[in-house]
C-alpha cells in the first residue's frame, strides 16, 4: 500500500496533465478520469512486470480510461459547450478565434482517432503527453527510429488531411 502511495504522489500531476489535454482542458472530466486511472492501476499493480517506468504504464491506463470513457459517452470529442474559454496561459481568445481553434482542435482528433492504431497511438503519446519516442518505442514494442518516422508520417497525413477536408492551412 505504501508503494502504491508512492506512486500515486509522483505520478498524479503527469496523469492528471496528459489526460486534461486529451480532455482539451476539462478539469472535472480529467480529474475524475485520473482516479479512475489510479483505481484501475491499483487492481492490477500485480500485473506491472517492470518493462517500462511506471509512468508509461500509467499514462497507458489513463488513454484507455479515456477512450473508454468516449466510448461510454458516445461521443468522439468533448462538445463546444463542455470546453472552456480561456487559453493555457490564462488570456482569453476572442469569440472568433476561440471557435476556430476549438474546430481545428476538434477535426484533429477526430482525424488522429481515425488513424491506424499504431499511429494513431504515437500520435497521441507525443501530442498529448510529449512523450519521448524512446519511451513510446519502449511502450508499443517498436524502435525509437520507428516511432519517430511513424510520428512524421502521422503528422503529415493530419496535415494534409486538415488542408483537404476542412480547408485548415497548418
Amino acid at each position: 500500500m505504501e508503494d502504491f502511495e508512492k506512486l500515486f504522489s509522483c505520478y498524479y500531476g503527469t496523469v492528471y496533465g496528459f489526460l486534461l489535454k486529451l480532455t482539451d482542458y476539462h478539469e472535472d472530466i480529467a480529474a475524475e478520469l485520473t482516479q479512475d486511472t489510479f483505481c484501475n492501476a491499483y487492481l492490477a499493480i500485480g500485473d506491472f512486470k517492470g518493462s517500462c517506468k511506471p509512468e508509461t504504464w500509467l499514462i497507458a491506463i489513463a488513454k484507455n480510461r479515456f477512450y473508454m470513457f468516449l466510448r461510454d459517452k458516445r461521443k468522439a470529442a468533448l462538445s463546444l459547450e463542455e470546453i472552456s474559454g480561456d487559453t493555457a496561459d490564462g488570456r482569453s481568445l476572442s469569440p472568433l478565434d476561440e471557435a476556430a481553434k476549438r474546430q481545428v482542435l476538434f477535426h484533429g482528433r477526430k482525424i488522429i482517432e481515425s488513424m491506424e492504431p499504431k499511429m494513431r497511438d504515437v500520435m497521441i503519446y507525443r501530442i498529448y503527453s510529449d512523450m519521448p519516442y524512446a519511451q513510446i518505442g519502449k511502450l508499443l514494442s517498436i524502435k525509437e527510429n520507428s516511432a519517430k518516422v511513424i510520428f512524421f508520417r502521422g503528422k503529415e497525413i493530419l496535415r494534409r488531411r486538415l488542408k483537404e477536408e476542412y480547408g485548415y492551412e497548418i
